[in-house]
C-alpha cells in the first residue's frame, strides 16, 4: 500500500525522540507518504517545524486545550505572528491541535477564549484546523458557527450522530485512529463504516491513542507505521479494498488540508 497520509500525530513528543528516524522509516516502508505533526503549545512550535523540514513532513501550529491553562497572555498573538510568517513555508498546512476539552474541564473559560482567538487566526489566514473534541462538541460547534473557518479535521471523532451531521455540514472531515480497533468501540466503528466516502481520514495520534494490538502486546506507544493497520480496518468496515480505502483517505486528507495537497499533487 502506498500514499497513506497520517492526518494527526505528535512526532515532537519526547517518548519518540530516541528512535524517531527508524519509526519514520518503518512507516514509509508500510506506505505512509506524509505525517502531519500537530503542535501542542508555544514550547514545541519550533520543534514541529524542524522535524517537518528534516523528514519531509507537514506540520501545524496551535495551542492544545490542555496546554491552555499554562499559556501566557501573549501566546495567541505569538501564534498569529508565527503562522503568518509560516505561510511561506510549504510544510506548514494549518492551525492545530486546538479545541476544547470538557473531560478534563480545567479553566474552561480560558480554553474557550484561546480557541476563539485561534479561530480568528485561521479565518484571517484562510487555514484549516485540526480540532480536539472531548465531551465538548456543543461548545465547539457554538464557536465554529460564530467564527466559521475553511474546514479541516475533527480529530479522533467519537460523538453522536447529530454532532457528526453538524461537523460534516460545516465542511470538516472526521479522523479515525487506534480507538476504532477496539471491538467495544461500536459507535466509532459505526461512524467509520457509515460516513460518506469523501469525509473520513485516518490518523495515528502517535505516540498516543494505541490500537488494541498495541495494548495486547503490552505497549501503549502508538507508532507512525500503525497507520497501515488503521487503513486495513477502515477498508474492512467500509466493505472496500485497501487500495480504494487508501485512495479515499488520501484524497480526503488533501481536501481537508489544501496546503498538504500542494506538497503532493502536481
Amino acid at each position: 500500500m502506498t500514499g497513506l497520509i497520517d492526518t494527526h500525530s505528535h512526532l515532537q513528543a519526547e517518548s519518540l525522540a530516541s528512535d524517531l528516524p527508524d519509526l519514520i522509516a518503518a512507516a514509509r516502508a508500510r506506505g505512509v507518504q506524509d505525517i502531519v505533526i500537530c503542535a501542542g503549545s508555544r514550547e514545541d512550535w519550533a520543534r514541529c517545524a524542524d522535524l517537518a523540514h528534516a523528514f519531509g513532513l507537514s506540520y501545524m501550529l496551535g495551542i492544545h486545550p490542555l496546554a491552555a491553562p499554562d499559556a501566557g497572555e501573549g501566546d495567541a498573538s505569538c501564534l498569529a505572528e508565527r503562522a503568518q510568517a509560516a505561510m511561506d513555508d510549504p510544510h506548514f498546512i494549518g492551525i492545530g491541535e486546538i479545541g476544547i476539552d470538557c473531560l478534563v474541564p480545567v479553566e474552561l473559560d480560558k480554553q474557550e477564549r484561546i480557541f476563539a482567538e485561534q479561530l480568528r487566526i485561521a479565518r484571517r489566514l484562510g487555514l484549516p484546523l485540526s480540532v480536539h473534541v472531548r465531551k465538548s462538541a456543543s461548545r465547539l460547534i457554538k464557536y465554529l458557527r460564530r467564527l466559521p473557518v475553511s474546514g479541516g479535521v475533527i480529530h479522533a471523532f467519537n460523538g453522536s450522530d447529530a454532532e457528526r451531521a453538524q461537523f460534516l455540514a460545516m465542511g470538516f472531515r472526521l479522523g479515525f485512529g487506534g480507538a476504532a480497533s477496539y471491538e467495544g468501540s461500536l459507535r466509532i466503528r459505526r461512524h467509520l463504516s457509515e460516513i460518506p466516502s469523501d469525509r473520513w481520514v485516518i490518523e495515528t495520534d502517535a505516540p498516543d491513542m494505541p490500537s488494541s494490538a498495541r495494548r495486547d502486546a503490552g505497549s501503549l506507544r502508538t507508532e507512525p507505521a500503525d497507520l497501515a493497520d488503521t487503513l486495513a480496518l477502515a477498508a474492512r468496515l467500509r466493505g472496500i479494498s485497501e487500495e480504494e480505502a487508501a485512495r479515499q483517505s488520501r484524497e480526503n486528507a488533501f481536501a481537508a488540508f489544501p496546503r498538504l495537497a500542494l506538497r503532493h499533487v502536481c
